[in-house]
């Protein structure tokens, strides 16, 4: 099961690098089109005609594309908010017992979200949006997207956790995620 949980963080690496650069690529585009728009309201339209109605609309796309590009990283850091109230206070059992329980409604959790997330890219196959004229699929996968990433991320995790290589609830100070390491491998 060790070779497994190795396989799948391995891959989780080269996915959360390719996600990381996406990531930047897309905080780019948004800094770029809202400060476009600010240039655009104070300045460009002062002087000329011209005006940028797009950068309204492409930079909430991005917005919401950048929370479901991020999820999946931020989960296997394990940097999203936890009540570790109830869990330090059990024992191993009482632990694992509480990991299997709310990693199976996680689970289950992104199973609805990506049947649902099926069903409203599927109603909103001919919506383009009303200045970009981008299609509607690509607006509206980006919760797919980001469940079925994440869902991988649970997985792996969870193969980590039951093969003895990582600690339930505490998997992600081991999985830390680093972008940019040093030249010999030493992690900065």
């Amino acid at each position: 099961m060790k070779k497994v949980y190795f396989a799948l963080n391995k891959i989780s690496d080269i996915v959360c690098t390719i996600l990381t650069i996406l990531a930047v690529a897309i905080v780019v585009i948004n800094a770029g089109s809202v400060f476009l728009q600010v240039i655009n309201r104070y300045i460009i339209v002062k002087i000329t005609s011209l005006s940028f109605p797009w950068t309204d609309e492409l930079s909430r796309f991005s917005m919401i594309w950048l929370c479901y590009v991020i999820l999946p990283i931020v989960y296997r850091e394990g940097a999203m908010a936890q009540l570790d109230l109830i869990f330090d206070r059990l024992g191993k059992k009482g632990k694992m017992t509480l990991y299997v329980l709310t990693r199976i409604l996680c689970i289950a959790f992104i199973v609805i979200a990506v049947k649902y997330g099926f069903y409203i890219v599927k109603t909103r196959m001919i919506y383009k949006s009303p200045i970009m004229r981008a299609p509607g699929y690509m607006l509206y996968s980006a919760p797919i997207f980001g469940c079925v990433l994440t869902g991988y991320e649970i997985i792996t995790e969870a193969i980590g956790v039951f093969s003895g290589e990582l600690e339930p609830f505490y998997a992600g100070q081991k999985r830390q995620f680093v972008f940019w390491k040093k030249k010999g491998g030493n992690e900065q």
